[in-house]
């Protein structure tokens, strides 16, 4: 198949590879020229993942041009950091085909889910890969397992087609919606979970009980006409992962906060992007927060609404409670 890939950062370029491997052709759109004339010469990617050789006889074109990207293409792959999706997807006057949404975040300005926003520029036929899969592991093709939703359920053969490999498993699931949702909520809950890192493992052990228990809960009421799969390596195992892995920028991002730095301080030293805390500038005017004290508590901490102190003694006060 010929597949549009959008992105070129550490998961553009895991699910290149594997896509690559699957052997399709990749008309690839990246956002740097340097990065485009690297990868179209050599196959390699200048910064990222510098050693991989992506084979350039299936690099059909390798780009910055969004309408040359899409041009003739069976599927679409999003692969973008959601504060740019908008921005690089306007350049299109129109979106067409099959889009596969693999961005966990929310798009800013009004705050939107993904395949929210693609629905709104006409885009009918998609579907949601969201899982337990940090690229630095897809990359090196370590076992993972992820979960994927389409609104055309007879799409999973598409999906199969496209992705699916002996270390890159697909779960199919109904719960569209709520998938997307983990997406997001699973980095915002594992910048908490990176607060109480330093407290020890009983310490993380607890709180990582508490949020799937509350996360669970988010989703029941946030999307209460989706049956949610939520203890299934596709779903629980995605805060999992994200909360304990050292491959983590959100759960990175919480340790700093708990040495002391303010969230956009944090950010700056982290030097990556972090879906967690611009998910949570968002999340409150989309949603309601109330009921969920972790949540609120974190999304608090990362609005600047309260010292990142603060959200210390809101985990052993809600962890207190029966």
């Amino acid at each position: 198949m010929r597949i549009a890939l959008i992105g070129a950062g550490s998961w553009g370029c895991a699910l290149a590879a594997v896509l690559l491997e699957k052997g399709h052709t990749l008309r690839w759109w990246v956002h740097s020229a340097p990065i485009a004339d690297q990868l179209g010469r050599s196959g390699r990617h200048p910064f990222i993942f510098p050693d991989k050789t992506f084979p350039l006889a299936q690099l059909e074109w390798v780009g910055m041009e969004l309408e040359q990207a899409l041009q003739d293409a069976e599927a679409v792959v999003l692969a973008l950091p959601s504060r740019y999706v908008e921005p690089v997807l306007r350049e299109a006057p129109k979106l067409e085909g099959f889009w596969v949404s693999c961005t966990k975040g929310l798009l800013p300005n009004p705050p939107r889910r993904p395949t929210t926003y693609l629905q709104a520029r006409g885009v009918r036929d998609f579907a949601v890969l969201s899982g337990p899969s940090h690229a630095e592991e897809v990359i090196e093709r370590r076992p993972t397992w992820v979960a994927v939703a389409a609104s055309d359920p007879t799409r999973y053969a598409t999906l199969e087609a496209l992705f699916a490999s002996p270390y890159f498993a697909l779960l199919p699931t109904s719960a569209l919606e709520a998938l997307e949702w983990v997406g997001v909520l699973k980095n915002i809950y594992a910048i908490g979970m990176g607060v109480v890192s330093l407290w020890g493992d009983n310490a993380r052990a607890a709180l990582a009980a508490a949020i799937l228990r509350e996360l669970q809960e988010v989703l029941t009421e946030w999307v209460p006409q989706e049956r949610i799969p939520f203890l299934s390596p596709g779903w629980a195992g995605d805060f999992l992962v994200t909360a304990f892995s050292a491959y983590s920028r959100n759960q990175r991002l919480g340790q700093l906060l708990a040495q002391g730095y303010s969230p956009s301080a944090a950010l700056q030293k982290l030097g990556m992007v972090a879906e967690g805390y611009y998910a949570a500038q968002s999340l409150e005017g989309l949603v309601k927060l109330e009921r969920f004290p972790f949540l609120r508590a974190i999304v608090a901490v990362l609005r600047g609404d309260s010292p990142p102190a603060s959200l210390g003694a809101a985990v052993r006060e809600t962890l207190a409670r029966p």
